[in-house]
C-alpha cells in the first residue's frame, strides 16, 4: 500500500427526490420565460391562440416527461438519453446524440443563457453592460468549479435558487394580475395569425419549456430514481406549465399584444408598468436569479452524459473520469465548460437557443421510437413506472414533436442543414472510435 487515494469510477447516490424537482424546474425556468413571450407575440397569435400556445407547449412537454419518466425508471442510470437511445435503438445513434449534444447543443445552451444572465446583471450594475461576454463566462467558469468540487453544494444552490425564482416569478405575475391596469381588447393583435406561424410560436415555447428531459442525465446519481424520476418529472413539468400560463395571462393583462411583440425584456416592462422603476429592478434581479439557477442546474446536468459516453466507448474512456476525493466527473465538468465558452465568442442568443431546439428534438422523437421498440424487445423486464393511456400518449408525443420541427425546418433550413450536416459527421467519428487500435 502507497497510501494512494483509491481509483474511484462510479457516481454516489446523493441527489435526494425533492432536490431531483428542484433540478427539473431549476432548469425549466430559466431564460427563456423571460424572452419567449415577445416572440411568440410577434408571430401575430389571436389573444386565445397566445395562450393557448403555452398550454399546448406544456402538453407535449409533459407527454414527453411522461415517456421519458418510464424509461428513467427502466434504466435508473447516469446518462439519461444516452442510455435511453443505446439501450432502445443503437450504440450508434446513443454516441450520435452524445457527440451532438456535447459539442453543439449543451455548449449553445449555456451560453445563450449565461448571455441573457449577463444582460440583466448590466442592466442592475451599468459598470457590467459593456462586457456581457466576460460576465456570462465567468458565471460558466464559477458554476462549473462550483460542481467540479462539489456535488452537494451545487444541489444546494438549485434548491434555494429555484425555489426563491418561483416563488418570486408566481407572486410578480399575481401582483401584475391584481394591480396593473387592464389592457383595451381593442389593442391586443399584432397581425393575422397563421397556422405555419403558430407552429414556429410552438417551436419557440419549447425552447422555454425543452429542459425537462436534462435532468434525467442525474439519474444514477438519485436515491430510489426509479420511483422519483418519473414522478418529479411529471410533476415539475406540470407545475411549470402552470407557471408559464399564469405568467403570460398577467401579461396580457398589463400590455397590448403589439407592445409585448415589440418589448425586448416584457416581464421587465410588465413589473414598470405596474410597480414603475421599482417594478423594473425586481424583474431584472429576478432573471439574474432564474438564469443563475437554470444553469446551475445544467452545470450538474450536462456532464453526466458525457460520463456516460466515456463508460460506453473505451477510447474515450477519459471522459468518464471521476474525482478520487469530491466523488464528481471533473473531465466531463471541464469539457462542458471549455465548450459552453468558446460558443460564447462568435454566436447570439437568438442563434444559439435555435440550434439547441433543432438539434434536439429530433433525438426526443427517436428517445420516444425507442420507448415503442423496447415495450417490444423487452416485454418482460420489470417496468416500475409506465406511460399511461399506452400507446396513445406516446403517439401524441411523437407526432405533435414531428410536425413542430417539420415546421421549423421549413421555416430555417440553413441552420437545419448546418445541424444535419454536423449530425451525420458524427457517423464516421463512430465508426473511426469504435474500430480497435
Amino acid at each position: 500500500m502507497n497510501g494512494a487515494p483509491p481509483h474511484v469510477t462510479e457516481l454516489p447516490r446523493r441527489i435526494g427526490a425533492w432536490s431531483t424537482l428542484a433540478v427539473v424546474v431549476g432548469i425549466m425556468v430559466g431564460s427563456g420565460i423571460f424572452r419567449v413571450p415577445a416572440t411568440v407575440a410577434a408571430y401575430g397569435p389571436s389573444v386565445f391562440g397566445f395562450i393557448a400556445i403555452w398550454v399546448v407547449g406544456g402538453l407535449l412537454a409533459t407527454s414527453g416527461a411522461l415517456v421519458f419518466g418510464e424509461l428513467a425508471a427502466l434504466f435508473p442510470v447516469t446518462g439519461g438519453r444516452f442510455v435511453y437511445l443505446k439501450e432502445g435503438l443503437s450504440p450508434s445513434f446513443a454516441f450520435i446524440y452524445a457527440w451532438t449534444f456535447t459539442l453543439l447543443l449543451r455548449p449553445s445552451g449555456n451560453a445563450a443563457m449565461g448571455l441573457v444572465f449577463a444582460a440583466y446583471a448590466g442592466s442592475l450594475v451599468p459598470a457590467l453592460a459593456p462586457h456581457e461576454h466576460l460576465v456570462a463566462g465567468t458565471l460558466i467558469v464559477v458554476l462549473s468549479l462550483a460542481n467540479y468540487a462539489s456535488v452537494p453544494l451545487t444541489i444546494s444552490l438549485s434548491n434555494a435558487g429555484t425555489l426563491a425564482k418561483v416563488l418570486a416569478l408566481g407572486a410578480l405575475a399575481i401582483g401584475i394580475l391584481i394591480w396593473a391596469p387592464t389592457v383595451a381588447p381593442a389593442a391586443t393583435t399584432v397581425s393575422p395569425p397563421s397556422l405555419h406561424g403558430y407552429g414556429l410560436a410552438l417551436v419557440t415555447v419549447m425552447w422555454t419549456y425543452s429542459g425537462w428531459s436534462s435532468a434525467t442525465d442525474i439519474s444514477g446519481e438519485v436515491r430510489n430514481a426509479q420511483r422519483a424520476m418519473p414522478m418529479m418529472l411529471v410533476l415539475g413539468v406540470s407545475a411549470v406549465t402552470a407557471l408559464f400560463v399564469l405568467v403570460n395571462v398577467a401579461l396580457l393583462h398589463a400590455m397590448p399584444m403589439t407592445a409585448i411583440a415589440a418589448s425586448k425584456a416584457v416581464v421587465g416592462d410588465a413589473a414598470a408598468l405596474t410597480f414603475g422603476a421599482a417594478g423594473r429592478t425586481g424583474a431584472a434581479l429576478l432573471v439574474v436569479v432564474a438564469t443563475f439557477s437554470a444553469l446551475n442546474s445544467t452545470t450538474l446536468a450536462a456532464p453526466r452524459l458525457i460520463y456516460a459516453l466515456g463508460e460506453e466507448m473505451p477510447r474515450l474512456r477519459t471522459l468518464a473520469g471521476v474525482h478520487s476525493a469530491y466523488r464528481t466527473p471533473y473531465v466531463a465538468v471541464v469539457l462542458t465548460m471549455v465548450l459552453s465558452v468558446v460558443f460564447l465568442l462568435n454566436h447570439s442568443f437568438e442563434q444559439m437557443a435555435n440550434l439547441f431546439i433543432l438539434g434536439s428534438w429530433p433525438f426526443y422523437i427517436l428517445c420516444g421510437i425507442a420507448l415503442f421498440r423496447l415495450r417490444r424487445t423487452r416485454p418482460d423486464v420489470p417496468r416500475p413506472f409506465r406511460v399511461p393511456w399506452y400507446p396513445w400518449m406516446p403517439v401524441v408525443f411523437l407526432v405533435s414533436s414531428s410536425a413542430m420541427l417539420v415546421n421549423a425546418l421549413v421555416a430555417d433550413p440553413w441552420h437545419s442543414a448546418m445541424g444535419a450536416a454536423f449530425v451525420l459527421l458524427g457517423f464516421p467519428v463512430y465508426y473511426l472510435l469504435r474500430t480497435p487500435k
